[in-house]
């Protein structure tokens, strides 16, 4: 399986240039390019195209940019988004790793007085996305007084592109209401999720809302407690944010919700429309459990996989992995009977026996799934049936956040040490680190293009590539996340 998927990676280099579709999005996309959370909106968090790495080298560092970045760095052509807690969007150059240009638009919100939440001030959150045919960058940023904003910035030169669009639905409120899971462009719509703050407080509910991405006309609005007047709380919060299949459909994953007798959509997979119409849903037969243990299943979003893209893998803070048919029909109804389910975290030896600890997004390179387990990547290995099995677990053991796949690795940082690590994609053997880089919240994610590995570390982006001789592109400024100069690799 190495072999293949080394071969893979070699073959897809050569095409590097070339433009495919993303299904769902409506948009182009080269192959170096990587313009949403995971790069697709199937969330593969896999770059096919890159040369495999052999070595590894520092190229720059930014200039410390404001504020906290929580989002994934995006890329697309030379430059690279970033968006951080200020409400300042930045596009730097992925070449030099200097400012092209800085946008702020609004004023962050500081949270000490809500009582509850884990970030101040609270600004940009969600990891971005850029539509590159209309040269549009998308951010939704929480603005003073109290309300979110759409933003759409011209991606060459960070100008407003249309007046910022207020997210508001009738039931909303924004003090019990956070924006942390990335944005989705599709269907010409921007979907922005919305769960609770880091404690809970008030009442608060899952919301979606879709919003046109021409900055005019009628938003779509989906809330969880729809079919259930009174429940509380099952918000969306991982960072990942929706999937979307190749028919415009959504997936959404909610977290705990307020009962442990009557079903209230917490802990429960969505499928819902273009227009955020619910197609269908699915909720593990421990949901009641899960809601009073505070074991989120929504704590990952979930991710479409299998050759066809006809499987849905869901994972949460347990550390119990499901995969089910992408149309969440089962033999039990709505809950339970998922085609596979099973343990793929160390501490869970059963669906109730909480793992703690798993969050944001996988990766996927068939046929692998990479899970970031509290105690590594665990890769799981998709096969017939459909079902799964544990292939590998990372070696060092370390806190990750969510992996990416490129040039032949699995990469993702510790969020307790703050250190890069990679490993082979098809035998989990190290190859890179620990590479020292700095703060790292339990979210964060690299983000990969222009031949660079992205690593966000507190209010700077870390750079890093493969020497000159290996990539065949010119060479760049470089040093270590210390600033100290660092000798080519290539000499």
């Amino acid at each position: 399986m190495r072999n293949r998927l080394r071969s893979a990676v070699v073959a897809l280099a050569i095409a590097s240039l070339a433009v495919i579709a993303v299904p769902g999005a409506g948009v182009a996309v080269s192959t170096t390019d990587w313009l949403t959370y995971h790069r697709d909106n199937f969330r593969d968090g896999f770059n096919p195209s890159e040369a495999p790495f052999t070595t590894l080298v520092a190229r720059w560092t930014s200039a410390h940019l404001g504020d906290t970045i929580y989002a994934e760095p995006l890329v697309v052509g030379n430059l690279v988004i970033v968006a951080d807690e200020g409400d300042l969007v930045t596009a730097l150059s992925a070449t030099t790793g200097g400012i092209v240009w800085q946008k702020t638009v609004g004023t962050p919100v500081d949270t000490g007085s809500f009582n509850c939440g884990n970030i101040n001030p609270l600004g940009i959150t969600g990891t971005p996305v850029v539509d590159p045919v209309a040269g549009i960058v998308y951010v939704v940023a929480f603005e003073q007084p109290a309300t979110y904003y759409l933003v759409g910035l011209d991606l060459q030169t960070g100008a407003a592109r249309f007046p910022q669009v207020a997210i508001a639905p009738s039931g909303f409120d924004p003090f019990h209401q956070q924006q942390r899971p990335a944005l989705t462009l599709a269907n010409n719509r921007v979907y922005v999720e919305f769960g609770g703050y880091a404690g809970d407080c008030g009442t608060y509910h899952g919301w979606v809302v879709g919003v046109p991405a021409s900055g005019s006309g009628a938003q779509v609005v989906f809330r969880d407690d729809a079919t259930n007047p009174g429940a509380n709380e099952a918000g969306f919060w991982a960072t990942a944010g929706p999937s979307v299949d190749a028919a415009g459909n959504l997936y959404i994953a909610s977290g705990n919700g307020s009962n442990s007798s009557t079903f209230d959509g917490g802990n429960t997979i969505y499928k819902l429309s273009p227009t955020l119409s619910m197609v269908d849903w699915w909720a593990p037969v421990d949901w009641d459990w899960q809601n009073a243990t505070d074991t989120d299943l929504g704590s990952v979003g979930p991710a479409i996989v299998g050759t066809g893209r006809n499987l849905v893998f869901q994972i949460g803070k347990s550390g119990w992995g499901y995969l089910l048919n992408s149309t969440l029909s089962t033999p039990g109804g709505h809950i339970g009977g998922e085609p596979h389910s099973g343990k793929v975290c160390s501490a869970a030896t059963t669906p109730t026996a909480a793992g703690d600890q798993v969050y944001g997004g996988v990766a996927y390179a068939d046929p692998y799934i990479y899970v970031p387990c509290p105690e590594g990547i665990v890769a799981v290995r998709l096969a017939a049936g459909p079902t799964f099995s544990i292939a590998w677990t990372s070696n060092p053991h370390f806190h990750p956040g969510p992996p990416i796949v490129a040039g032949g690795v699995v990469w993702a940082v510790d969020t307790n040490s703050g250190n890069l690590y990679g490993f082979d994609p098809a035998t989990g053997v190290k190859k890179f680190g620990p590479i020292a880089v700095g703060n790292m919240t339990h979210f964060t994610t690299p983000g990969f293009g222009a031949h660079r590995l992205l690593v966000p570390s507190g209010d700077r982006v870390f750079a890093f590539g493969q020497p000159r001789s290996e990539q065949g592109i010119p060479p760049v400024p470089q040093s270590t996340p210390s600033g100290r100069p660092l000798r080519p690799a290539w000499r």
